[in-house]
Order: C-alpha cells, then structure tokens, then sequence
C-alpha cells in the first residue's frame, strides 16, 4: 500500500484526469489507513505543499471524494473527512451483510470459470502469508481480499455499489479495534471463507462472510459505546 505521506510523481507527469485519480486515491487510502481521520479538515495549501499537486486538481479530486460522501465541502470553511453518525454507520454495515454475502455466494459458484481459481489463489497465498501483528500489512490485506471476492463474484455493479458505502469511514472506525486478537480472528474467518469458496460451496461461502461483516459490526459498536459505570 502506498505511503499517503510519500511524495508522488511530479505533476507534470500526468494528465489531468489522471492527476486527479491519483489524488482521490490517495486520500482515499489516507482515509482507510487513519491518515485523515473523520472530521478532519483538508486544507488544500497543505496537501498542495505534501504531495505536489495543483489547487485545481485537488479541488477536483475533493468533489469526486464528496460525491461519494467520502467529505463534506464546508460553505466558508472547506473540505473535511466525513463523520457518520452511529446510525449511518449501522445502516452501511447492513447493507454490507447483504451485499458482500452475496459476493462470496456468487464467487463460490463461478471459482471453476475460466481463470477465477488461480486469480483466488494467488490472493490467498498472499494474504494468508501475512503477520496479523503488522496493521499496515493487515489493511492492505483484507482490502485484497475482500475486493477479489467481489470482482470474482462476476456482478459488474457490485464493485461500484461497494464504493459508495463509503467503506474508508467504515475501515477508519475498524482500525480503533484492530488488535492483534482482533487481526487474528479475522484472518481466521477469512480463511474459513476462502476454503468455502475454493471447495465451490455458496451457502457456506455466503454464511461465513455475512458473520463476519456482522462480528465487525458489533466489535466497532462495542469500542464505540461508552464505559458504563
């Protein structure tokens, strides 16, 4: 995963548009990887100076990130990180059982077409692989390996419906739990999922994905309630 820090080609090297995808993406990862926490203001001179593009581009970019409600554009005050509140983020969380459940189903049932098994498997080889005590490595892993499975489930609107749950908020609050327990256990899910889809087993696929969107759904509540007394 690229360093939101880490300074990128010299603007002249792009086009503007992709100038401008660079840019999103960049603080889109900035975003999943706790750089730019939620409500967090953006200050364009700052981000102009940090990773060298022009006002312009990033003024652009910020209107991609907002239509995807990835910020707020502020009237008189700027760009700032979106912050959800809890019942926003219940909802998403939802709709995230559903639809990435039926990601794994429908990946469970196409892994024999064409290149899909080797394309899995060398996902999985890769993730597998990883140190559950290394965060940065962890994140990078489990956006892998959640977005295989949406891409080998075959819908081609499933990816860009994904894209607008606003998930970088999402994966900002998960980080606030991401122990090394935490890390462990779902990597432990994530392998109970990939055998499902490997051995060509949707309900299975389908049940173990939905629990495991649901048991970060409730750890993320439970670090976000408050301590009783």
């Amino acid at each position: 995963m690229s360093n939101p820090r880490q300074r990128l080609p010299a603007p002249e090297t792009h086009r503007h548009g992709e100038a401008v995808d660079v840019v999103f993406e960049t603080i889109r990862q900035g975003i999943i990887t706790g750089r730019f926490a939620p409500g967090q203001r953006l200050v364009i001179r700052d981000l102009t100076e940090e990773i060298g593009y022009s006002r312009s581009t990033l003024r652009e970019a910020f209107r991609r990130l907002a239509a995807e409600k990835l910020v707020s554009l502020i009237p008189n005050r700027g760009v700032a990180v979106q912050r959800l509140t809890p019942q926003e983020m219940a909802d998403l969380f939802d709709i995230r059982v559903l639809l990435e459940g039926q990601a794994a189903r429908s990946a469970a049932e196409r892994i024999g077409e064409r290149d899909n098994r080797k394309r899995f498997m060398a996902m999985w080889e890769k993730v597998r692989r990883g140190d559950p005590s290394d965060r940065a490595t962890f994140i990078e892993h489990n956006q892998l390996f959640h977005s295989t499975i949406v891409e080998l489930a075959g819908n081609t609107r499933l990816p860009e419906m994904l894209d607008q749950l606003q998930i970088p908020i999402l994966m900002h609050q998960w980080r606030t739990i991401m122990t090394r327990r935490e890390t462990e256990t779902s990597q432990a899910e994530h392998e109970m999922i990939a055998r499902a889809i490997l051995e060509g087993r949707p309900d299975q696929a389908e049940v173990a994905m939905r629990r495991h969107v649901q048991r970060a759904k409730r750890r993320t509540f439970d670090t976000l309630a408050p301590p009783k007394p």
